[in-house]
């Protein structure tokens, strides 16, 4: 054997264990994990880049344009003009040296004759600048590139805040379903013992065959019912790794217990006064509200002028061969100015929607405020209603432990019936099952208050 390999083979084996660990989240690290692969916050990412990418092409929209043109052409036949003869013989000469020869100029006005414009060769090269000097629709349009980049980084805030909560609302009965089952473990652990002694005390002639079939009907049952919650576990964690972004198909394991949830959440804040500001979808739609200001400024801005200072520079090469061939400068500066006098009224109507949508959307924001406020309202009242339930339901657990740990003396010792040991393990059982779920239904109500609070 390659005793090089060795240390190789320890590393990969200790990569695997570390790897396979981290498969198993608390709630936080559900969290983190679910704001670095939730398609929906990933795709919120995403927009505030675009957001970004805006603003520069908006801003690239008033700078600078300089653009530069190249063209050549060769004419093998140079375009021809039948001209009336009334042009002198002396320029008739010029124009149509070479026909002079062959085709004497005719003498009589009503006859044409052929003349060539332009050289064989043709190049010319040219620069062109232009600009915004100024115009209110572009600085406006400045303004809410800005603002929309804001607004996408408050959407961005929005949808973690929105991921975060799905993820509590998703991880929290996968582990009332952990808690469930380790209770059933214990449950069948006990249930299991007192299965065996009561088949020694049969043996010994103590107890009927009756009373061990019963609570080995009651073992059964608790078996079949951990069997059904377990199958209920994997419908669950599946939703809470669609959540998060989790591969379906891999292993996902809850480390988090319901007493350690209960104790971190911090209950000072609780109670704190309402302050919107904590709210990322109370952000996102007042900023939506600057958006609309700028939409009613971009329409009125219109109205004013727009001036373009634009020049070009060329460069023209004319020639028949290349002893004759001549450059030829061309340059020009100008301002364009453009002013809209009447549009038919379009303009105006459009400032007119965008008021009526900026009322709207003032409207949103005062119904979301209430709606915040009556959040937050239910859920103190169910945060408290909750406690008080706990409270109950952990006296009737103590109560309940009691009766059954009396009955199981008292059926050991003989002067208890087997019925009386089942219906107090029965309510055992259900005192529990209350006490699981009214701390579940606790650790909802206090993370939903702690959410609507803005935390």
């Amino acid at each position: 054997m390659n005793f090089f390999k060795i240390p190789i083979i320890v590393i990969l084996l200790t990569q695997t264990v570390y790897c396979q660990s981290k498969i198993s989240f608390s709630i936080d690290e559900a969290i983190s994990y679910a704001t670095n692969n939730s398609p929906e916050i990933i795709n919120a990412r995403l927009k505030v880049l675009d957001a970004k990418e805006q603003k520069v092409e908006t801003r690239a929209i008033g700078l600078p344009k300089l653009s530069i043109s190249g063209d050549y052409n060769y004419f093998f036949d140079i375009p021809t003009q039948l001209l009336p003869d009334f042009i002198s013989p002396s320029v008739y000469g010029v124009l149509a040296q070479e026909q002079l020869i062959n085709h004497p100029p005719p003498q009589t006005s009503d006859r044409f004759f052929e003349a060539k414009f332009g050289q064989t060769h043709n190049l010319t090269l040219g620069a062109n600048l232009n600009s915004i000097l100024f115009s209110g629709e572009y600085i406006v349009a400045l303004k809410t590139s800005k603002v929309y980049e804001k607004f996408s980084n408050q959407q961005l805030e929005a949808s973690i805040k929105s991921v975060k909560d799905k993820t509590k609302e998703a991880y929290l009965p996968a582990l009332l379903i952990k808690e469930n089952i380790k209770i059933l473990d214990k449950n069948i652990k006990n249930l299991s013992k007192l299965k065996d002694e009561m088949q020694q005390m049969y043996k010994e002639g103590f107890v009927e065959q009756l009373d061990v079939d019963r609570v080995h009907l009651s073992l059964e049952n608790l078996k079949v019912e951990r069997e059904n919650i377990k199958n209920q576990e994997i419908i669950v964690k599946n939703v809470l790794k669609l959540t998060i972004g989790f591969p379906i198909n891999d292993t996902l394991e809850i480390s988090d217990n319901i007493n350690t949830l209960l104790s971190s959440i911090d209950e000072s804040k609780l109670f704190d006064n309402l302050n919107f500001e904590r709210r990322p979808d109370f952000l996102t739609l007042r900023k939506s509200l600057e958006l609309q200001n700028l939409n009613i400024e971009r329409y009125k801005s219109q109205y004013l002028p727009t001036l373009i200072g634009f020049g070009s520079y060329s460069q023209k090469m004319v020639g028949n061969n290349k002893d004759d061939l001549k450059w030829f400068p061309t340059s020009l500066v100008g301002l364009s100015l453009k002013i809209n006098i009447f549009d038919g009224l379009g303009r105006k109507a459009k400032i007119q929607r965008a008021k009526l949508s900026l009322q709207m959307a003032e409207n949103d924001l005062t119904s979301l405020k209430s709606a915040i406020e009556l959040q937050v309202n239910n859920a103190r009242l169910a945060y408290n209603n909750a406690i008080k339930t706990l409270n109950t339901r952990q006296a009737n657990l103590a109560l309940a432990e009691r009766i059954y740990n009396t009955s199981k003396i008292k059926y050991k010792e003989g002067v208890g019936s087997s019925v009386e040991l089942t219906q107090a393990e029965q309510s055992l059982y259900r005192a529990q099952a209350n006490v699981l779920k009214a701390k579940y239904k606790l650790l909802v109500a206090k993370t939903k208050l702690f959410s609507t609070l803005g935390f």
